[in-house]
């Protein structure tokens, strides 16, 4: 069912005259109580932004009692502001998908929840062709549906933006 989604977001994304535009990649590594990395795929001058991009996150924590992942799937857009468009923002909504699970006495429990999820970055466009960035992540999961301590996940983030 995910994969679906995924495939009907990059069919929509890529289906709007994109032939005349540049594409837009991010790699990121996420850093916080649960690590890991994201990618961002697009295309830019698209819907009105300098960019439109669908991403894919996933974040791992892993304890000798605990064993959880969030893969977060998200669409998002990226302004560049002022006349030389060096500083910018992005901002991305989208699902997340919780799996955990927890071992204690040599039992083990499972957990899994899917919730939402936002994300926001600032963008310093080095060059026409690289950009750094710096964010933030948020899921939001019920959390009686997990083993996570609050209703929130949060990671920070830092990639780069490739045109080509």
């Amino acid at each position: 069912m995910k994969k679906s989604h995924l495939v009907l977001a990059i069919a929509t994304l890529f289906s709007a005259n994109t032939f005349a535009n540049d594409f837009h990649l991010s790699p990121e590594i996420k850093i916080g109580p649960y690590g890991g990395f994201g990618i961002q795929a697009g295309v830019t001058d698209a819907l009105g932004f300098d960019a439109a991009f669908i991403s894919y996150g996933r974040t791992v924590y892993s304890s000798s009692m605990y064993d959880e992942t969030i893969d977060s799937y998200r669409f998002g857009i990226q302004q560049m502001f002022g006349a030389s468009k060096m500083h910018g923002m992005q901002l991305e909504v989208g699902l997340a998908d919780y799996d955990g699970k927890k071992t204690k006495s040599g039992e083990t429990t499972k957990e899994s929840a899917l919730g939402s999820s936002i994300g926001a970055s600032y963008v310093f466009q080095a060059t026409d062709h690289l950009g750094l960035r710096a964010g933030v992540d948020l899921n939001y999961f019920p959390m009686s549906d997990t083993y996570i301590p609050y209703d929130l996940s949060t990671n920070f983030n830092i990639g780069m933006t490739f045109t080509f």
